[in-house]
């Protein structure tokens, strides 16, 4: 069982599982926190590569450089075909709804990588060529969702009848996923820090105070969102943290926003379409 080193309740869910649930192998991944200083990359890498020593001992292999490139141009051929798909939604939401672009980033954390990068690609060059000619529809209110994750599928044909469009998303479960592809390179393990160092983060790490928001502003111009959700999971401290700066800069520069708690089961559909309605007739 591998852990990564992020929130609270992460950490002390690894705790749990290595105390109560013998797994035979335990690891916690523990990644810099800090990612804008020139020690983060070399701190990075050193974790990666002893990551590397400690699975391959664990399993009994020998983890290559070699192996580490095939599975590098593996992921980045899936997270490329992500990337595609995602600008397809974004220009076009009407081929694409948001629940079947959730379910094929499920897929992608979840299928065999190997047999999922060909089916991605069969998809990407499908949906390329039924856009072609294509026209945008001017006539729906184009939304982005910021978050941590998003595992409520119903959430995107409420807003879809509503009269909204998701045409992009900020989701360590979406567009973070795919973000940056790693790099060509003789040094697989630094690539892959790399990548790491460069992509945008979620509000476990940190790279300037101002740089998420930034990053959301950006998303929005480069998409022409009109609008931006935030779902934000009940007790997430990381982001109930970073979400009062964010809403600042987004007030700031005359975004509506709604922020939507988050929690297991979701609130009603009735409550859920009323908000919806409120707020996109807002934008």
């Amino acid at each position: 069982m591998i852990f990564p080193h992020t929130c609270d309740s992460i950490q002390r869910l690894s705790d749990i599982w290595r105390m109560n649930i013998p797994f035979g192998f335990h690891l916690d991944l523990v990644l810099p926190v800090k990612l804008n200083t020139s020690s983060a990359r070399d701190y990075m890498t050193d974790v990666l590569r002893k990551f590397q020593n400690d699975v391959g001992r664990a399993l009994g292999v020998n983890i290559t450089d070699d192996d580490l490139q095939k599975a590098i141009g593996t992921m980045n051929a899936i997270r490329q075909s992500i990337r595609d798909l995602y600008e397809i939604r974004s220009q076009y939401p009407h081929l694409l709804s948001g629940a079947d672009l959730y379910t094929l980033v499920r897929a992608s954390m979840m299928m065999d990588r190997e047999r999922l990068a060909g089916m991605l690609a069969e998809t990407a060059v499908k949906m390329k060529a039924k856009a072609a000619g294509e026209k945008p529809d001017a006539s729906l209110k184009r939304i982005i969702l910021v978050g941590g994750m998003c595992n409520h599928p119903d959430i995107y044909p409420l807003i879809e009848k509503a009269g909204g469009a998701v045409v992009w998303d900020d989701f360590c479960t979406g567009a973070r996923y795919f973000t940056e592809l790693v790099a060509g390179g003789d040094d697989p393990v630094a690539g892959i820090a790399e990548r790491l160092i460069r992509r945008v983060v979620c509000p476990a790490k940190h790279a300037g105070l101002d740089r998420r928001a930034k990053h959301i502003l950006r998303l929005v111009r480069e998409h022409n969102a009109r609008g931006v959700i935030f779902l934000l999971f009940k007790f997430c401290d990381p982001h109930a943290f970073d979400y009062p700066d964010i809403r600042k800069s987004m007030d700031e520069a005359g975004i509506p926003v709604l922020l939507l708690e988050m929690e297991d089961p979701l609130p009603g559909e009735g409550q859920l379409k009323t908000r919806f309605e409120a707020f996109l007739e807002m934008v």
